[in-house]
């Protein structure tokens, strides 16, 4: 039985990709700007891009990470104004430039020179205010790309990326350099020339509305930092306790802990009756924390200990986007504040890892009882931040409600009653078993449109055909809250606010 169901799960996300076709350019674009930031920003002290091969000085990981923090943050207080600014060819292609020629001006930072040390520092300033704005691109692209398509991409992307950086840092330094540092170049040619992020050539599926920035910050930024915090403690501990160099611990194990964070992402998603990103990273987030438990037990078996202490660290980030592009999709939530808050937050979470991490190697060597609370504190930290995972309650609660006599329609339309009678008002009166066909194909292709979901759709077929609340509850096997739910994702989806608009959306299909 159990197989049948997955089965089913199988043939329904094969059919929900398969409408919606992947874009090989953009799954290219964010490779490699993920890649760029593997091989740059992947831990403190870890990058070793420079033309010597020198690791570079902790002090430009945390100047870099900074000031990409302050560019998220600043794009999503700016909110519409950073948009009108990323109009302007030149305010994109500045992302890119100043990327790639960050990378170039840390490649010469190694020394003790002032003018090695200048470098580094306008060289950090410049690929944080840069990367900011490629990611936030690429926020924009995703955050009008339905959850199927995103739930996909997103994962294989961070695999490949882990690949790219696998076979880059075998490069002797300076071509390492040179092709580390035409990443984010052809990233950016990619986000902003053939996929038109923030160009008038791309437009939007819908339009954000405004939401509670600072709830958003709070739930977001916690479960970021928590989770970062915990790998950075692992990270470190199982460094000293092995006594591995950064390069060995990433090398290869990056991309195996990027091939099972696939793994754990398509198999959630698989199993998982609902295609969210949430019910995937709940279903995750337990997987990180049996990993953490794990590394104690595996000590000396090194390959597999390093994937897993780096599995946690991947798989977080990828359920992170997948997690705020769907938040803005499904929420029709500005891209900018969504992934400028968000992905702030994971930033900093990141780097206070660090911190944690540089803490912990403070205690080194290593008891096998200290590895073991370490392991402990991590799996808490994770599953603490389970606790702050958005609900659908959550995120609905975020959004301003409509003014006016709009704020109820959607749920007093549901609920009312004699709304079992509007069957005539979409066309469905009299010869009954002529018509509703024709008018349920009709309901079918509003709902490809607007890219409804397969839920969405058979609640507004049954909404339109004049159930009521209670009885699209009782059909469909669903609780009065979430027909609600749904209804109010329909209806800012087709950007209609009463029943009437909804039917007359409809009726427009069918003189069309």
């Amino acid at each position: 039985m159990r197989f049948d169901y997955i089965a089913e799960n199988l043939r329904a996300r094969r059919a929900e990709i398969g409408s919606h076709p992947l874009s090989p350019d953009r799954v290219l674009g964010f490779t490699l700007i993920r890649g760029w930031v593997y091989l740059m920003f992947v831990g403190a002290a870890a990058s070793s891009m420079t033309w010597t091969g020198e690791a570079l000085p902790p002090v430009f990981y945390t100047v870099s990470t900074a000031s990409l923090c302050a560019v998220l943050l600043a794009s999503a207080l700016a909110g519409s104004r950073f948009v009108q600014l990323m109009l302007h060819p030149a305010a994109r292609l500045a992302g890119p430039v100043l990327t790639s020629g960050g990378t170039l001006l840390l490649a010469s930072s190694v020394g003790e020179s002032g003018a090695a040390l200048m470098c580094g520092l306008l060289g950090a300033l410049t690929t944080g205010i840069g990367s900011g704005i490629i990611d936030l691109g690429y926020g924009e692209l995703y955050r009008n790309e339905p959850p199927a398509r995103t739930t996909f991409e997103v994962p294989l992307a961070f695999f490949l990326a882990a690949v790219v950086f696998s076979l880059v840092i075998a490069l002797p330094p300076t071509a390492g350099c040179v092709v580390c540092s035409l990443l984010p170049a052809i990233s950016g040619w990619i986000l902003f020339g053939r996929e038109h992020a923030w160009s008038r050539k791309h437009r939007a599926s819908v339009l954000p509305i405004d939401f509670d920035l600072k709830s958003f910050a709070w739930r977001i930024g916690v479960c970021a930092c928590l989770v970062g915090v915990a790998d950075g403690m692992v990270r470190a501990a199982f460094l000293s306790s092995n006594n591995l160099s950064m390069h060995m611990f990433l090398q290869w194990p990056l991309a195996g802990a990027g091939l099972l964070t696939m793994a754990i992402v398509y198999g959630a998603a698989i199993l998982s009756s609902e295609q969210s990103a949430r019910t995937i990273y709940k279903a995750a987030i337990f997987v990180m924390a049996f990993f953490f438990m794990l590394l104690p037990v595996f000590t000396g078996a090194q390959d597999m200990e390093s994937v897993l202490a780096l599995a946690g660290y991947g798989t977080f980030n990828v359920l992170i986007w997948m997690l705020l592009a769907e938040i803005s999709y499904t929420y029709r939530l500005s891209s900018t504040e969504v992934f400028g808050i968000g992905w702030a937050m994971v930033t900093l979470g990141v780097l206070l890892g660090s911190i944690a991490g540089t803490i912990v190697d403070q205690f080194a060597p290593f008891t096998p009882q200290f590895l073991s609370l370490i392991a402990l504190v991590a799996t808490m930290a994770v599953l603490l931040s389970f606790l702050f995972v958005f609900r659908e309650s959550d995120l609905i609660d975020l959004t301003e409600e409509p003014d006016g006599d709009n704020a109820g329609a959607i749920e007093k339309a549901a609920e009312s009653p004699s709304s079992e009678g509007v069957v005539a008002v979409a066309g469905e009166s009299g010869g009954d078993e002529g018509r509703r066909p024709r008018f349920h194909d009709r309901c079918l292709e509003v709902a490809a449109a607007f890219e409804l979901s397969p839920k969405e759709t058979e609640v507004m077929t049954l909404f339109a055909k004049g159930r009521s609340a209670a009885r699209i509850q009782e059909e469909l096997f669903i609780s009065k809250g979430t027909v609600s739910t749904h209804l109010r994702h329909i209806y800012q989806k087709m950007d209609v606010h009463s029943k009437q608009e909804l039917l007359d959306v409809i009726e427009d299909r069918d003189r069309k």
